[in-house]
């Protein structure tokens, strides 16, 4: 056994791989925090601050490649972190509604837990979408740009979400399982060995992290990269939602939330890549105006004799 976070005199969780531990009944509610200048903040919260910073930077030298000004780029990142946020509370409150309504949690103790980065995905993207549209920037550049970052950050909240309990996995005794001693997330079932589903899945997006980067700076080809990480994370996310162990998602016709969102992913992706090729067709296969043995086409043509036929009172 060896101790992976300590809080007080007992380990938070333990990767194990001896005999099942002894369930109890007792269950302590605290967060893995870190103390700095006298003051307790929660791990998960610096990953979280960490993570954003590190997709800022990184999306800062990314800029030079796809030439757009870096404080554009900071403008667009405040469009994509306020909808990001939004996002993330929205469909919080949506997924736990019937949680919400159980225990009569006030307005403050919603808005403070809970973030759902499906919700943050889509809001970010909305803002990202708002910010090009109101300054007419190069969409899918700016897409690319950030779409890259994504995933480095996301790994490190995967990591805050395993130190504090939530998005935990199925049960597994097995070799590399976790047996939480205490969690934050009150749903955690304690002295359980639980598969780490939030170390596979931080394991996964920096492998996404780093065959994102690498395109990014072998081809200039605008969307390539958003559409990989788009594509590539809900198909990750749609197959490791299998294994997960946090029935309080939501569950519908057999299908997490996630799942659903993962699956209109695809679709969506397949229904815009198949109007862009049968756009791309059809302007291929665009007769072109004739044209005289000058070169010039025959509106051209139509035009200077109109001009030779009404000459200008200049």
């Amino acid at each position: 056994m060896r101790p992976i976070g300590e809080n007080g005199r007992e380990p938070i969780a333990i990767f194990r791989g001896g005999d099942p531990p002894r369930k109890e009944n007792s269950r302590k509610m605290k967060t893995p925090t870190l103390t700095l200048f006298g003051r307790n903040i929660p791990i998960y919260g610096i990953l979280f601050m960490i993570g954003l910073l590190l997709g800022a930077v990184l999306g800062a030298i990314r800029c030079k490649r796809r030439n757009i000004p870096r404080m554009e780029a900071v403008v667009a990142a405040c469009f994509t972190a306020i909808g990001g946020i939004l996002g993330a509370k929205l469909l919080s409150v949506l997924t736990s509604i019937d949680v919400i309504r159980a225990n009569h949690l006030s307005f403050w103790e919603v808005m403070r837990n809970g973030f759902v980065f499906y919700g943050g995905l889509i809001g970010g993207a909305i803002g990202m979408f708002l910010y090009c549209k109101i300054y007419k920037a190069d969409t899918l550049a700016y897409f690319d740009v950030f779409a890259v970052s994504v995933p480095i950050g996301h790994s490190l909240g995967r990591v805050g979400c395993f130190l504090t309990g939530c998005c935990f996995g199925m049960e597994y005794d097995g070799p590399l399982s976790v047996v939480y001693k205490e969690a934050a997330d009150h749903n955690v079932p304690l002295n359980t060995p639980l598969l780490p589903i939030q170390l596979i899945e931080a394991f996964c997006l920096v492998v996404l992290y780093v065959v994102l980067e690498i395109t990014y700076f072998k081809t200039k080809k605008k969307g390539l990269c958003t559409s990989i990480y788009f594509l590539t994370y809900a198909v990750m996310r749609f197959t490791l939602e299998f294994f997960r162990g946090d029935k309080v998602r939501g569950i519908h016709a057999g299908l997490s939330t996630s799942q659903w969102i993962s699956l209109g992913i695809v679709i969506a992706w397949a229904v815009i890549f198949a109007l862009y090729v049968w756009n791309k067709r059809k302007a291929s296969s665009a007769p072109l105006a004739p044209q005289s043995a000058d070169g010039a086409s025959a509106g051209e043509q139509s035009a200077e004799q109109k001009e030779q036929n009404h000459p200008s009172g200049n």
